[in-house]
């Protein structure tokens, strides 16, 4: 099953853009990252009128930046989960808002500070601020009756008393978070989803350890009870070359793929058409790509943020294209707030 255009497929090892010559009198060039992000309709989620259930968010909006934040949400979908596609939306809000708070000085961040905060508060903080935003969405829009009627009539009368005693699991959700610095690399994730760190040479990591809990359609959740303690992190001194490009992608991306090894291809394959196509080409096509992979693939809804080097180090910078903002549109407000049953 081809599940991109044959030409995205690599055939060879990415090469490497031969270094610039080195001149004396240049300053070092700064770190400087670019955000490219997309999110599309799952081609199941389209033949049954449900809507995008992931969401995704960058900070800040400019083309260019030495600090970079990226949220990626997966809504669970469940029957339980009926409004997961708010709390996807919640979780990216909440989430960004905690780490720009932390990164809102780039010049002044200790990365020390942050590595801390990564492993000691901001779980906590992310988890306390989510269900805070989604107990302020259930006072101001209380549950429908057809809402909790139809999970009653789906699910049992059990399942209606749970959601009625505890609306926050109505908005169940994973979350991916990465925070990218001239100085660290840092990732936060709770539940399923991809997170892939790839090199200047291509080669491919991962830099959050598996879950064994998360198997089929099973995964943690932002809604469980001290869903903190769920929450898996990384964090990445940057003392010597920086990656190439980051990505964070909701499951329904790797779940079109045949196997992990296939999946993780996708990382330097958009790091090789981002030098070699450029910013404007990709951002163009990269909709299309998804929804492709949607369609042949896992028919869930599909979300990728990038992020990647404006300048890569010692090289040439990435060309973003002629009149073309390097980030890509925001999702559509009804189809930005996770996951297909």
């Amino acid at each position: 099953m081809k599940l991109l255009p044959k030409w995205f497929r690599r055939r060879k090892p990415l090469p490497v853009p031969e270094a610039q010559p080195s001149v004396p009198t240049e300053p070092p060039r700064k770190v400087l990252w670019h955000a490219l992000c997309e999110t599309v309709r799952g081609s199941s989620h389209e033949r049954l009128g449900l809507p995008n259930q992931d969401a995704i968010g960058w900070w800040p909006a400019e083309p260019d930046a030495d600090c970079f934040v990226l949220t990626v949400a997966d809504g669970h979908g469940s029957k339980k989960s009926f409004r997961s596609d708010v709390g996807a939306r919640l979780a990216v809000e909440t989430a960004q808002a905690a780490l720009r708070e932390l990164l809102s000085d780039p010049g002044a961040v200790d990365p020390s500070a942050v590595k801390r905060a990564l492993d000691e508060r901001l779980p906590v903080e992310i988890e306390r601020r989510w269900k805070t935003a989604v107990q302020e969405h259930v006072a101001a829009h209380p549950l429908f009756v057809r809402e909790v009627a139809q999970l009653d009539a789906q699910q049992g009368e059990g399942a209606r008393k749970a959601v009625e005693e505890n609306p926050i699991l109505a908005y169940g959700t994973t979350l991916l978070a990465v925070a990218v610095h001239e100085t660290f690399v840092a990732c936060l994730q709770l539940g399923d989803g991809d997170i892939l760190v790839v090199g200047d040479d291509g080669a491919v990591s991962r830099p959050i350890a598996d879950d064994p809990r998360l198997f089929a359609n099973e995964t943690t959740s932002l809604s469980g009870d001290q869903s903190w303690r769920d929450f898996r992190a990384s964090f990445q001194s940057l003392a010597g070359r920086p990656p190439a490009l980051v990505m964070a992608s909701t499951d329904g991306y790797s779940n079109s793929f045949r196997s992990a090894e296939d999946f993780e291809t996708v990382g330097p394959d958009f790091l090789d058409l981002l030098r070699t196509e450029g910013v404007a080409a990709v951002r163009e096509k990269l909709p299309i790509w998804l929804a492709e992979a949607s369609q042949k693939g896992s028919g869930d809804d599909v979300t990728v943020g990038i992020l990647f080097l404006a300048v890569p180090h010692g090289h040439a910078p990435i060309r973003p294209g002629a009149d073309e903002h390097p980030v890509s549109a925001s999702p559509q407000e009804n189809e930005s707030p996770a996951k297909a049953d």
